[in-house]
């Protein structure tokens, strides 16, 4: 049984934790916790004897190291017994793996291949299952359980859609290590994704596209507001409120950056990360866009009107290939998050919303036009979109046309020649 690390806080704890409760390593990692200087205890079986000791140390690794020295003298007092001779066993402890070692193997496995925003999110999940580790006193892979699977999942705190896709990752890299032979089973397939209410709740699939009077909104603002603040009396700088409307800009604004970042989104339904670096090349002769390649190899692309192929090459005069700005990182999360920043400004200006803007419904705006529009079919809209015509049944099924027409077509067929009643008036009753 391995041994477990745990801080006991005292009565005079300088973080203010509760007397004689107890927390770990992986629960103080947390973002606001308040250090303190209580000693670290451990509990556990050593020499077939359980109990429970303090380390003596208020630091983690100091404690880990004089734990350690008591695990390999299998002595509470960290002094090996004398005994009869050992018996030779066969080195089969030298074929356990570390936790650190096969997160290690993991990550080298697929970064080569995996793009860099899934690379980073494998990172983070790892992270938190090595310092999870860290705070059972766990350092061999074959010690996780299913009931550690089970509590490491619990310390997540979010969704249980999010805990969903977490747990696939997490049964991802445990099922790898099964495959290399360093553990006899996945304890993470026995455990469970959790059914409850947002689990089975469908309401959610349904995608959100803006619409047009929206739209109407956000260019309006643009146009009006955005980039303009009011100078207001304050206490401390003793400014005096101004006359106008608007009178301070805090820095120069064209009012076209925006308008022109979203006309290219809900034209093309490019995702926020391709638009925030949409080169000139995308855009062909004919005004066409380019705006992904399948599998096969083949090029799809959207056509945009003449007045926003006209909008794009002028930026190209004033900005360059890159129409949105060339940025010096080469990191595509800060470049969307800039664009993310300015967007969720300008919503701001156009509140309140009914449904909480994100950029991604941009590009269900360009599903949600395609599909009201007579002759479109799901096969186009999905192709365009690169998911499959279920997909896009599923989470667009409210602006496909035919659907309904279909339906409805169905149902007149199936009840326009029932048995029917016959309908008696009713008489009307006197008022006085």
């Amino acid at each position: 049984m391995a041994l477990t690390l745990y801080r006991r806080h005292r009565l005079e704890c300088e973080g203010k934790h509760a007397e004689d409760s107890r927390s770990g390593e992986f629960e103080e990692g947390r973002r606001g916790w308040k250090k303190c200087a209580c000693l670290i205890h451990v509990s556990g079986t050593l020499g077939r004897r359980f109990s429970r000791k303090q380390t003596g140390k208020s630091d983690w690794d100091e404690a880990k190291a004089v734990v350690a020295t008591w695990e390999a003298a299998q002595s509470w007092d960290g002094v090996a017994k004398i005994g009869p001779p050992a018996v030779a066993v066969p080195a089969a402890t030298d074929a356990r793996i570390t936790i650190e070692r096969a997160i290690s193997a993991f990550t080298a496995e697929f970064q080569e291949h995996l793009a860099a925003n899934t690379q980073k999110k494998y990172r983070l999940l790892l992270g938190k299952l090595k310092a999870f580790a860290d705070s059972k006193g766990y350092v061999m892979l074959d010690q996780w359980g299913p009931i550690d699977i089970r509590e490491f999942r619990a310390s997540w705190g979010v969704s249980l859609q999010t805990a969903a896709k977490n747990m696939s990752t997490v049964k991802a890299f445990f099922e790898f290590c099964v495959s290399n032979e360093w553990m006899p089973k996945n304890p993470a397939r026995l455990v469970k994704n959790p059914r409850g209410r947002d689990a089975s709740d469908h309401r959610g699939e349904q995608k959100l596209p803006f619409t047009d009077d929206e739209l109407q909104r956000m260019y309006d603002a643009c146009e009006t507001e955005y980039g303009k603040q009011h100078v207001k009396w304050s206490r401390v700088t003793h400014h005096e409120r101004a006359e106008g409307d608007y009178v301070r800009f805090n820095y120069k604004w064209s009012g076209e950056d925006l308008p022109d970042f979203i006309s290219v989104s809900v034209y093309t339904g490019l995702r926020i990360s391709d638009v925030s670096t949409f080169h000139i090349d995308r855009l062909q002769p004919t005004g066409e866009i380019h705006i992904r390649t399948t599998k096969a190899g083949t090029h799809v692309y959207t056509w945009v009107p003449e007045w926003l192929q006209e909008r794009i090459r002028t930026r190209v005069k004033e900005h360059g290939p890159l129409i949105f700005g060339e940025h010096r990182t080469k990191d595509l999360n800060v470049i969307t998050d800039l664009w993310r920043r300015k967007l969720n400004k300008l919503w701001a200006l156009c509140g309140p919303w009914k449904e909480t803007p994100t950029p991604h419904r941009v590009r269900h705006t360009f599903a949600r036009i395609l599909l009201q529009r007579p002759g479109v079919t799901v096969r186009d809209v999905a192709e365009l979109l690169g998911n499959t015509e279920q997909m896009v049944k599923k989470h667009y099924s409210a602006w496909i046309p035919e659907r309904q027409e279909r339906l409805t077509a169905v149902l007149k067929a199936a009840f326009n020649e029932r048995p029917r009643p016959n309908v008696v008036e009713i008489p009307k009753t006197g008022t006085t």
